[in-house]
C-alpha cells in the first residue's frame, strides 16, 4: 500500500543523514563549493582525505536499545523511536538528553477527559517539522580539472501540525469536551535518485601563490521514488463522551501522489557553483548548490484519502492518473573560510544558509605530529549554541578521528552529546 510506504520512508531516508552539528571543515566545503576540490593545500593547512569511512557505532547502540525494541519490557517507550528518526543514530550517543517519560496521568468525568502528559507536555510542538537535502554518496574520477561522476540525492520535508483544540489537550492537559473535533493536519514529500554529473574547477585568475579558483557541477538528476502527502485528520467526540453509542467518529480527507519509478521517473537539471580566493595560508569561499533544479515527474497517480467507517481503515480511490507533476530542490549556500598559521594551527568556519534555517560555525585545529586536536562552536538552525571536539591521528596514507559535539535535535530541550568516528585514506 503506497500509503505505508510513505509512512516508512522518512523514518529510513532520516538514518542516512550524517551527523550535521560538526563544525565545518574542509569536507563540508567540498559538499558545498566544487571549486574548493582543485585548491591546492594551503602551508601548514588542513589536511583533506581523498575518502572519509564514517565507523557507524551508533547503528550497535540502537539495535540494542531496549526502550525501543522490547515492547514488553517495563522500560519501553515510543518516544526513544521518535528520537532516534529526529537524531540518527549513525554515531555514539554517549550522554542523551533525557527523553520525556510516557507516565500519562488520565482525569475522568461522565462527560469529561483530562489527559496530562507531564513532562512530555514540553515536547508538544503547535507544528514539527524533519527534513533536508543530502548526498549519500559522491563517486567519480578526473583528470585536467574535470571530473564525472554520479551522485546519489535525497530531499524529504514533512510538517506536522496540531490544530488549536489537540494542542491545548496535550499541552495545557486542557479538558476533552462533547461535540468536539481534535485534529493534525500532515504535508510532506520525499524524493530521491542518482544524478549523473560533470563538473570543472581550475585557477582563473592569479598563480598558487594567491589566486581566485572557481568551479561549477552540472547534472542530470534521475529521480526514482517520488511521493507527496496532504491532509488532515480527526476525532470528534459525540454528545456524551463516555455514554454515547458512538463517541468519537473518525475523519481522514487526503490526497496522495506517487510515482511509479518502473513506469517513468524524475528527471531535471540543475548545478552547483563556487568560487574560492587562496593567498598564502587564506582560503575564503562562496559556493551554491542544486540552482534550478527542478524535476519533472512524467506520470505520478494522484488518489484521495478517506476513512472507511465499516472496515475502519484509510481508503485510497483513484483521482487521476499519468499526470504530470514538478517538483523543486532548495538550493543551499555556504559562505566559508580557514587560515593557517605556521605554527600548525589552522582556525576555519562558515555560513551555511537553507531551507531549513542559518548555520554558523566557527572552530581550530593544531596539529602535534601525527596528532591533530580539535575544536569549536555552532549556532544550528534552531539558534542554539553548541560545541565540538576531537582529534585524530595519521598514519601515513591512513587516519583515525574521533570527535564529539553537542546537538538539540531529540525530544527533549536538553543537549545530547555524540561521538562520531571515522576513518579517513589520504
Amino acid at each position: 500500500m503506497r500509503l505505508r510506504t510513505l509512512l516508512v520512508l522518512p523514518a529510513i531516508l532520516a538514518l542516512a543523514h550524517p551527523a550535521a552539528a560538526q563544525v565545518m571543515g574542509p569536507a563540508t566545503f567540498h559538499r558545498y563549493n566544487p571549486a574548493y576540490r582543485v585548491v591546492p593545500p594551503r602551508a601548514s593547512g588542513i589536511a583533506r582525505p581523498k575518502v572519509t569511512i564514517p565507523i557507524p557505532l551508533g547503528l550497535v547502540q540502537v539495535l540494542r536499545d531496549s526502550t525501543v525494541w522490547d515492547t514488553d519490557s517495563s522500560y519501553y517507550n515510543p518516544l526513544q523511536l521518535v528520537n532516534y528518526i529526529l537524531n540518527p543514530p549513525l554515531y555514539l550517543e554517549v550522554k542523551r538528553a533525557p527523553t520525556p517519560s510516557n507516565d500519562v496521568e488520565f482525569s475522568i468525568a461522565q462527560n469529561e477527559l483530562i489527559i496530562d502528559l507531564g513532562a512530555s507536555q514540553a515536547i508538544v510542538p503547535e507544528s514539527f517539522e524533519i527534513g533536508g537535502s543530502l548526498r549519500p554518496f559522491n563517486l567519480g574520477a578526473g583528470a585536467a580539472g574535470f571530473r564525472f561522476g554520479v551522485l546519489g540525492w535525497v530531499h524529504n520535508e514533512i510538517t506536522l501540525r496540531l490544530d488549536d483544540s489537540l494542542r491545548a489537550v496535550l499541552k495545557d492537559a486542557a479538558p476533552i469536551r462533547p461535540n468536539s473535533r481534535y485534529g493534525i493536519g500532515v504535508d510532506g514529500i520525499v524524493q530521491g535518485g542518482l544524478a549523473p554529473e560533470v563538473s570543472w574547477a581550475g585557477l582563473a585568475l592569479g598563480d598558487i601563490a594567491g589566486g581566485l579558483y572557481v568551479g561549477g557541477a552540472a547534472r542530470y538528476y534521475l529521480g526514482t521514488t517520488y511521493a507527496a502527502l496532504n491532509g488532515q485528520a480527526g476525532l470528534t467526540t459525540g454528545d456524551t463522551i463516555f455514554s454515547s453509542a458512538n463517541p468519537l467518529t473518525e475523519d481522514v480527507a487526503g490526497r496522495l501522489s506517487t510515482a511509479d519509478p518502473s513506469v517513468a521517473s524524475g528527471t531535471g537539471v540543475g548545478v552547483d557553483l563556487g568560487v574560492v580566493w587562496a593567498s598564502g595560508p587564506l582560503e575564503l569561499g562562496l559556493g551554491l548548490t542544486d540552482i534550478g533544479a527542478t524535476l519533472t515527474w512524467s506520470k505520478t497517480d494522484v488518489d484521495t484519502l478517506v476513512w472507511d467507517a465499516d472496515s475502519n481503515q484509510v481508503v485510497e480511490t483513484a483521482l487521476a492518473r499519468d499526470v504530470e507533476t514538478k517538483t523543486k530542490l532548495p538550493v543551499s549556500g555556504l559562505a566559508h573560510g580557514a587560515y593557517a598559521f605556521p605554527t600548525g594551527t589552522v582556525v576555519h568556519g562558515g555560513v551555511l544558509r537553507n531551507r531549513r534555517g542559518t548555520l554558523v560555525s566557527a572552530g581550530a585545529e593544531q596539529r602535534l605530529g601525527v596528532f591533530t586536536v580539535r575544536g569549536g562552536l555552532v549556532r544550528d538552525q534552531r539558534a542554539r549554541l553548541q560545541y565540538a571536539w576531537g582529534g585524530g591521528v595519521r598514519l601515513g596514507p591512513v587516519g583515525l578521528d574521533v570527535g564529539f559535539f553537542t546537538h538539540s535535535r531529540s525530544l527533549s530541550t536538553g543537549r545530547s552529546i555524540t561521538m562520531s568516528t571515522t576513518l579517513s585514506v589520504y
